[in-house]
């Protein structure tokens, strides 16, 4: 048991997670409790009593549920569903009744009193928040789980003694997002109102939301293509389904028009495009939406609101009216959904249990929703082209005759024909226009800070994303170090505790407030500055700044003043030059961590080599980078903490034919990549050349992921002779065609033949969106894990300053800021670009002077005269667990300090 006590202020967010398991309804449930403060586990308790028995339970439930079914807005077989009453109510009431009764008795035992007082005693909230008692359902029988979800929680005492406490259903651990910020942006679908649902009570009910600044779109039945064009081309805080629907299938199923259900599976790269772009909330008004949000949840939605049974017409918009007359006005949206749930008391006498329908699913880690204070006045009525969109997703044919042709284009006459294709199809569909150039020289200073400006910000698609107070301390302490006010940054930036926020931009801004107040009180203590170029759009970003951000903490804490200047190249080759312009241009920047792809770093060289700044790459792996024309005349500043392609395509192959691997001896692969980017082209020629030359292989067949032309929804013909297909997609450099396709072949593959793929699939991501695709299936070479004899000191300091994923991103960026420091502390007081390259570069001949490692206990880290890593000759293997997790697989020879599973 782990318990802290609570603070005396109330946290912003409070919530208590209640997790059944091991047992039924026949022999109990063991239960464990944990309450979360602000995100943090506060009290975690197993030594509760067994939840008792409640034998009769799985029968009272069915008995009412097999009563309720003809009432609803739920999809059946039928053309014209039923939505009004028309079965016993005396009878559907009295099994209403005897569950609900049921249910009464069973709360009441001690085993749930036990339960009810310890949450009641370890929770601190003011008046208007509201507290999430979250209902995890973790027995071993699925019919026992989804009965749990399914009785009616409210009629526990705990809700009768927590009057701002509302029951929700668990989805899964994740990172929270942001709340909501206005405008909030609203994607209303309205499917087929068939069996005569009265779908126009929803679209009124939503106007409160318009009253409070939301923008919304309401689209009417829509086609497959229009829903195609409103996913992938606009951004959205909020979606909203109002129609037929069921839990039919794997993910549940929608009618969105007249005779045509869509089952959500279907829908999965639109709602992940979604998702990425910004949905925080799904609200489906309709029945049985249970599957729906399971579904919705595993692609990180991160809150859904469903019914959790068929439900009558009239319960669904009445309920979602009160929900939104709430939840607009500023409740919390755990809070609004009790009080509309609690409105619909008055409705049970004709439709018993109205009050049980309406549920939230949640993540318990995500910071609760609240409607933003800020209302922005709405814009101007959708363009004429949306009109004309939502117009056409009604025609039922495409086969349009000339003559309807022509009176469509009467509709938007009177406008200009040039002025709606260029501006109206640009804001509905970005894809199709220009993208946006980089930023000018002149703006370039918008990417670059010490702490006096913000480059991560609170936005969507923002790799961290804090709570509002959090940002606002935040935003506190970058305005006094923007004006020198360093104490004040300090203790602002400290306002923000790692454990909470994860957030290294903050420490790193923290830690160059606090160099900056050390020097004034002891001018004799200099400032080092280095350099971390990265993109802060991306998760390999975060990684590196995380580590660059970890190595200055640890070196600050131990008395150098070593200040970091962040750079943000956006993983776009032309910015991370005028990056590189601007670094060498500051003669106080030492040293240069990044960038993160080998064209970014390459780009960047040009600048970087005749201003002698040297650059450490944690990630740049191209074999012979200085001997690249791409990369200009490097003149020794390149040294890089990672192996380079040819280790990465040797450990790989390796791995393929040995006994203690695949044992594939002459293996025959299929090999995808990106014929047109460094990176992807380099590792190709490396792995060709090994497989073929030196183990006998072949390469049946190769395909070009850049090829507008290449199909990636059917695996190649090629692929059935294959003893494993090889993935060589690019980092997203320029964009993410080829990494996004290398994710298709891998759901293609379902799990058939082995995968060996490049470490730009080293990403949590890419399991998220493959699953159980990758379990002992895909492999990949990279050069730390946490499980290497030696590495897990280092692996509990990742974990402990920022929790969650391990890899070696974060190691190996570590790695380069203790090169630095090395150099630093070898130059004495002449420190200086020039003191710094030759440090370095005399490690070749003087391994002596080379510096420890922290990431792998007893590992040096020097370099060669090319600048490449000594002392990495072979990289571990990688697999996905059954927990989807990247694991160890096997010991590979000469890898450093491995130790074997």
């Amino acid at each position: 048991m782990v318990s802290s006590s609570s603070s005396p202020q109330p946290h912003e967010n409070v919530s208590v997670i209640l997790e059944f398991s091991d047992g039924s309804f026949d022999n109990g449930f063991s239960v464990k409790l944990r309450i979360l403060e602000d995100g943090v586990i506060i009290r975690e308790d197993n030594d509760f009593p067994i939840i008792p028995a409640a034998p009769a339970m799985p029968q009272l439930y069915d008995s009412w549920q097999n009563t309720s079914l003809e009432n609803s807005r739920k999809l059946q077989a039928v053309p014209a569903q039923i939505t009004h009453q028309e079965v016993d109510t005396e009878a559907w009431k009295e099994r209403a009744e005897a569950l609900e009764q049921y249910c009464r008795s069973w709360f009441k035992h001690w085993a749930f009193k036990s339960l009810r007082d310890c949450i009641l005693a370890n929770i601190n909230i003011n008046n208007n928040q509201s507290i999430p008692i979250i209902i995890r359902c973790q027995a071993e029988n699925n019919d026992q789980n989804e009965l749990l979800r399914r009785i009616p929680w409210h009629t526990w005492d705990l809700f009768t003694s927590l009057k701002n406490a509302e029951f929700a259903l668990f989805t899964k651990f994740s990172k929270s997002v942001p709340t909501l910020a206005a405008p909030v942006r609203v994607l209303a679908i309205f499917g087929s109102p068939e069996g005569g649902l009265r779908l126009e009570e929803d679209r009124k009910a939503l106007e409160l939301l318009e009253q409070r600044g939301a923008q919304i779109t309401k689209i009417f039945e829509p086609d497959d293509d229009t829903l195609s064009h409103l996913f992938f081309d606009q951004e959205w805080q909020i979606l909203f389904f109002a129609g037929h629907s069921s839990s039919e299938g794997m993910s549940g199923k929608i009618q969105i028009s007249t005779g045509i259900c869509i089952p959500l599976h279907t829908l999965e790269k639109r709602f992940t495009s979604a998702v990425t772009k910004g949905l925080k909330l799904a609200i489906f008004n309709s029945c049985d939406g249970l599957k729906i949000a399971d579904f919705l949840s595993k692609l990180n939605v991160p809150t859904v609101i469903v019914m959790r049974e068929p439900v009558a017409d009239r319960i669904a918009y009445q309920f979602l009216l009160h929900f939104l007359q709430e939840f607009s006005q500023g409740v919390p949206l755990c809070l609004a959904v009790r009080k509309g749930r609690d409105r619909l008391e008055s409705l049970q006498r004709d439709f018993p249990a109205a009050t049980w329908l309406p549920t939230v699913c949640l993540n318990p880690n995500q910071s609760e929703f609240v409607w933003p204070d800020d209302i922005i006045i709405p814009p101007p009525p959708p363009s004429p082209f949306l009109l004309l969109l939502n117009s056409l997703s009604r025609i039922k044919s495409f086969l349009i005759r000339p003559q309807m042709m022509l009176a469509l284009i009467a509709v938007v006459g009177i406008i200009s024909v040039s002025r709606l294709l260029q501006v109206n199809k640009c804001q509905i569909f970005p894809s199709t226009c220009s993208k946006t150039e980089p930023p000018s020289i002149d703006n370039i200073n918008d990417f670059i800070s010490s702490g006096e400006k913000l480059l991560i910000n609170n936005s969507v698609n923002s790799i961290v994303k804090l709570n509002e107070k959090y940002f606002a301390f935040k935003q506190e302490g970058i305005q006094a170090f923007s004006e020198g006010r360093y104490a004040d940054a300090v203790a602002s930036f400290e306002k923000l505790p790692s454990r909470l926020t994860k957030d290294p931009e903050s420490l790193i801004y923290r830690n160059n407030a606090f160099v900056h107040l050390r020097n004034t009180n002891y001018p004799n203590l200099p400032i080092y500055t280095i350099a971390v170029a990265a993109p802060l759009n991306d998760n390999a970003g975060f990684d590196i700044l995380a580590g660059v951000a970890q190595a200055q903490d640890i070196a600050v804490k131990q008395g150098m003043n070593l200040q970091v200047v962040i750079a943000n190249d956006r993983n776009q080759p032309s910015q991370s030059q005028q990056i590189a312009k601007k670094l060498s241009d500051d003669e106080k920047i030492l040293a240069v961590v990044g960038h993160f792809t080998s064209p970014n770093t390459c780009e960047a060289l040009n600048i970087y080599s005749p201003n002698e700044l040297v650059v450490i790459s944690p990630t740049t792996t191209l074999v012979n980078i200085r001997a690249n024309p791409d990369c200009g005349d490097i003149n020794k500043v390149f040294f890089r903490t990672t192996s380079t392609s040819y280790i990465e395509a040797l450990s790989l192959v390796e791995y393929l034919v040995k006994p203690n691997g695949l044992n594939k001896p002459q293996p025959k692969v299929v090999v995808f990549y990106n014929k047109n980017e460094l990176f992807s082209k380099d590792l190709f020629t490396q792995f060709n050349d090994i497989v073929t030359n030196r183990f006998d292989g072949r390469i049946i067949a190769s395909f070009d992921l850049s090829d507008p032309n290449f199909n990636s929804n059917q695996l190649p013909p090629q692929v059935k002779d294959a003893d494993a297909l090889v993935l060589l997609p690019d980092g997203r450099t320029n964009n993410s065609t080829a990494w996004e396709k290398a994710i298709d072949i891998i759901k293609l593959n379902r799990g058939e033949k082995y995968i060996l793929a490049a470490n730009t699939l080293y990403l949590q991501e890419a399991i998220n969106k493959t699953q159980n695709a990758t379990v002992n299936r895909l492999f990949i070479a990279d050069d730390w894990h946490p499980k290497q004899c030696g590495a897990a000191e280092f692996a509990q300091q990742i974990r402990t300053y920022w929790g969650g994923d391990l890899n070696g991103r974060m190691a190996l960026s570590f790695d380069a800021v203790t090169a630095v420091l090395k150099a630093i502390e070898l130059s004495g007081t002449s420190v200086n670009r020039e003191q710094i390259k030759e440090k370095l570069s005399q490690m070749a001949n003087k391994p002596e002077t080379a510096a420890s490692s922290a990431t792998i206990k007893g590992l040096k880290i020097s370099f060669d005269s090319r600048g490449d890593r000594k002392e990495i000759t072979a990289q571990p293997i990688f697999t996905v667990n059954i927990n989807l997790k990247f694991d160890l697989v096997k010991n590979v020879e000469n890898v450093p300090c491995q130790n074997q599973k």
